[in-house]
């Protein structure tokens, strides 16, 4: 569990307790989030616009992962 999820002095035993309660469902949402992860790079060099929809591609993929990382169970 990251430390992430402990904002200011909050009771880190609750926060603790809800995390684990809703591990199933950060499981069905990585899942979720995973598949949604854009794949490769567009590969459409003719456009001129393309290093923009890279950036947008790359900076999407790259918020999805920090999601899962927050959500997923500590090892």
């Amino acid at each position: 569990m990251l430390t992430a999820w402990f904002i200011d002095n909050e009771d880190k035993d609750k926060v603790r307790q809800d995390y684990v309660t809703a591990q199933a469902a950060f499981a069905r949402l990585t899942k979720i989030l995973t598949k949604k992860l854009k794949k490769g790079s567009s590969g459409d060099y003719d456009k001129a616009s393309w290093a923009y929809y890279q950036a947008d591609s790359n900076g999407y993929n790259r918020a999805l992962t920090e999601v899962m990382k927050l959500i997923k169970e500590a090892d």
